[in-house]
């Protein structure tokens, strides 16, 4: 084409061309230098080297046919309007792969549930070598092993667990889950090398974990209702009992709350607490609570109100309960470890609170 043709061309057409004559680079030129390679033969053809794969853009059948040669200022418009970008770009993605291991030499215990504990592991290069080292001909019949603690109460030195079991490990696993069967213990996992004479050669070990109860405690000697004291005390410095001169509104807010609870039975202390007839400093509470004991075999199983609890060593048991207004109706089963007896105690507890108020004279 010749130099005038050229230049009634916009710079997407001379674009076109370009990629058509497979001249390198077009879609970085400006139309000057699209030009000025169209004009003259094409040099640049292949010479054995592997091209750059270029996206084209299809031209529509219906295109326009050339624009008459405007004005410079006009041909600037006239190229903004149909350009859409360069049409050749590249994208490169580099994702690096994670690596096998960090070189650490651990391992870690986490509780999943009352009965299970997950652990994973890292075993560093410079840790075989010492084991393959130390165990000498031993080293090709030892088997890798999870060896699992209980440590309850103990300060383990490892060798003073209550119990131990093992788990052998095969097929290059970096983590397991364990099923201890026993909530509410303390645990420690070695993971090791366990040679044909019962010797083991330790290569990590855990920190310690302590797994979550599954029912209720059956602790009675804690001090319970601390939510309840405090309410009480925030009650008392809103005004609730005649001390202090707090917020109206937060002592509309406990009174609200209070009678909740109330209505409820949760809080039946409160009641001798609430009244409106007298504003005077002197005030007076009290609530009762229940404890509910026993013993039978170690290895029976027992429920109170049908939900099982633990025993503890020597058979014993007890629980505390809330003791509100009314009558608590609670049986309690054991039953033998082969499942052949059952007995049932049912303990009926009420309790009446009774109110009554006196002056007895000026202070």
């Amino acid at each position: 084409m010749t130099e005038n043709e050229l230049k009634s061309l916009t710079r997407k057409q001379l674009v076109k061309l370009a990629m058509e004559e497979e001249i390198k680079n077009y879609s970085r030129m400006t139309k000057a230098e699209l030009m000025a390679k169209l004009s003259r033969p094409n040099t640049e053809a292949k010479t054995g080297e592997k091209a750059t794969v270029h996206i084209k853009h299809p031209v529509s059948q219906s295109e326009k046919p050339p624009l008459p040669a405007l004005g410079c200022e006009q041909n600037q418009i006239e190229e903004a309007k149909y350009y859409v970008g360069p049409a050749d770009y590249r994208i490169e993605e580099q994702v690096a792969d994670l690596p096998a291991g960090y070189g650490d030499n651990k391992i870690v215990a986490l509780a999943r549930d009352p009965y299970w504990i997950y652990t994973y592991w890292e075993v560093s290069p410079q840790s075989i070598q010492q084991a393959r080292a130390a165990l000498g001909e031993k080293w090709e019949a030892a088997k890798s092993i999870l060896r699992v603690y209980d440590i309850t109460d103990k300060e383990f030195n490892g060798e003073n667990a209550n119990r131990s079991f093992d788990i052998e490990l095969n097929g290059g696993a970096s983590n397991w889950y364990i099923n201890v069967g026993e909530p509410n213990r303390c645990y420690c996992i070695d993971i090791g090398l366990l040679t044909t004479d019962g010797r083991l050669y330790t290569l990590a070990r855990s920190n310690t974990v302590l797994l979550p109860r599954d029912s209720m405690s059956d602790v009675v000697d804690e001090e319970w209702m601390s939510s309840r004291q405090d309410a009480e005390k925030m009650y008392a410095l809103s005004g609730g009992f005649g001390i202090g001169a707090g917020s109206l509104e937060l002592q509309e807010m406990m009174q609200e709350r209070l009678k909740r609870e109330l209505a409820s039975g949760a809080v039946s202390s409160w009641e001798s607490g609430i009244s409106r007839e007298k504003k005077r400093d002197f005030w007076f509470t009290l609530d009762a609570e229940l404890v509910v004991y026993g013993a039978t075999e170690p290895n029976a199983s027992v429920t109170i109100q049908n939900k099982p609890i633990n025993l503890r060593p020597d058979g014993t048991f007890s629980l505390r309960f809330a003791l509100p207004n009314g009558e608590q109706v609670i049986p309690v089963t054991a039953t033998s470890a082969d499942k052949v007896e059952s007995r049932t105690i049912t303990p009926v507890v009420s309790r009446n609170t009774n109110k009554s108020a006196s002056i007895t004279g000026k202070p």
